[in-house]
């Protein structure tokens, strides 16, 4: 059969028809151009039986529409029309439901004579409909360019953080995704703004529970979405004091799919890392002290944990000192997403060794790290699995506690 024509403009006028009007010779109805596109589409471009690309020629590598649409069941009900004997209307046979996409070469085999008993209207139909859901189901593996975007904003060291939607949209599509500002059912933007919030400066009790109790009540629909999966990935963008940023990470969890983003220092390009592979000279150990009562747990990652000015309350108990080494200790530190993951992971054996040793004691942590590291060392928390957590920040050139996080 020859490839079907589109329409023509009288086709566009009669859109609510069934298909197009019926040609000059009254027998066979020409397949309207919305309804050959859509064909197309849901065969993804190739034969539904060789699966050869149909978009350009594979022999010369030109762009040309090599594809053809073929009729399940003829166009018409005239001898010699293949599979034409059939109850279907001229206009049904010329809709999508009775058209398949089929390289020049196939459609000649479906539509010799000889064939027609083998490639009757069920066999087809089995095809196009199995070579359809396959194209469906297997571009749907491919990661999905869409995340649900957070921004956590707060003051730090008395300085108020901000930072624009663009800087975010910029980000996000240097990793060809696209952002989705709209988590919150009143369509508002998934930001999270502490700055209102006074005792930042002097770590006021009550400026630690109501910054927890703010980010805990806008996370809430985060946590109705991911059950009924309508959210496939989170990026995270935040800036906000250490303990605020550990609570973040463990409303966010383990399990879900997130990114958390960097922020760059020094520099107009916003958030990014400098790097995209593991720093050569840096690696981390784990110094254990012995000691009694419930452990704490050090991070020197973005400068040192002054270890003579903890508290008196964290002195004498067990510690477990989480360093990085090979590289002089900044706020830069920590160059790639690798080099996250890699303390991650020395985090998470520190963890396993607490489960063991300290089972549902509460976890004393005193870290020196960036906002990103924050966030995933919250997040490595298991709930029902792990301990509270009793977060330390430093104030006045000591350690105080500041939350005890959930």
């Amino acid at each position: 059969m020859p490839q079907t024509s589109g329409s023509t403009n009288a086709d566009a006028a009669e859109s609510t028809e069934l298909a197009a009007a019926v040609d000059r010779a009254g027998k066979r109805v020409a397949v309207r151009d919305l309804d050959a596109r859509r064909v197309w589409v849901d065969a993804g471009g190739r034969c539904t039986f060789c699966k050869e690309f149909l978009a350009d020629n594979e022999t010369t590598g030109q762009s040309v529409f090599t594809g053809q649409l073929a009729h399940i069941v003829g166009a018409t009900a005239e001898k010699g029309s293949p599979r034409g004997q059939s109850a279907k209307t001229p206009q049904e046979r010329a809709l999508p439901e009775n058209l398949m996409l089929l390289c020049p070469g196939e459609h000649k085999v479906i539509d010799t004579f000889e064939h027609w008993a083998t490639y009757d209207e069920q066999q087809l139909l089995s095809f196009k409909q199995q070579h359809e859901r396959d194209v469906r189901e297997l571009t749907g593996l491919l990661r999905k360019p869409k995340t649900t975007v957070i921004r956590v904003s707060g003051d730090v060291r008395g300085h108020a953080v901000d930072f624009s939607k663009q800087a975010v949209i910029r980000a996000l599509l240097e990793e060809q995704r696209f952002p989705d500002f709209s988590l919150h059912d009143d369509n508002q933007n998934c930001e999270v703004d502490l700055r209102a919030y006074d005792g930042e400066d002097s770590s006021d009790d009550i400026y630690w529970q109501s910054t927890r109790l703010t980010l805990t009540r806008r996370l809430r629909p985060l946590n109705n979405h991911l059950k009924t999966k309508e959210i496939d990935h989170v990026s995270v963008f935040a800036l906000a004091r250490i303990p605020i940023l550990v609570q973040l990470g463990i409303l966010l969890d383990d399990v879900t799919n997130v990114t958390v983003h960097n922020r760059r220092r020094g520099s107009g390009d916003g958030w990014g890392w400098y790097a995209k592979e593991r720093t050569a000279n840096l690696s981390f150990d784990v110094i254990e002290v012995p000691g009694q009562g419930d452990p704490v747990v050090t991070f020197s990652i973005s400068g040192p944990v002054d270890l003579d000015a903890l508290p008196a309350q964290l002195r004498g108990k067990p510690r477990f000192d989480i360093r990085a080494r090979g590289v002089a200790l900044s706020p830069t530190t920590l160059r790639s997403a690798e080099d996250l993951g890699a303390l991650i992971d020395i985090w998470r054996e520190v963890l396993a060794t607490l489960e063991n040793h300290y089972r549902n004691q509460p976890i004393s942590l005193v870290p020196a790290v960036s906002a990103a590291a924050a966030v995933e060392i919250g997040r490595a928390h298991m709930t029902g699995v792990h301990p509270t957590f009793r977060v330390f920040d430093r104030i006045n050139n000591s350690y105080a506690l500041a939350l005890e996080t959930n």
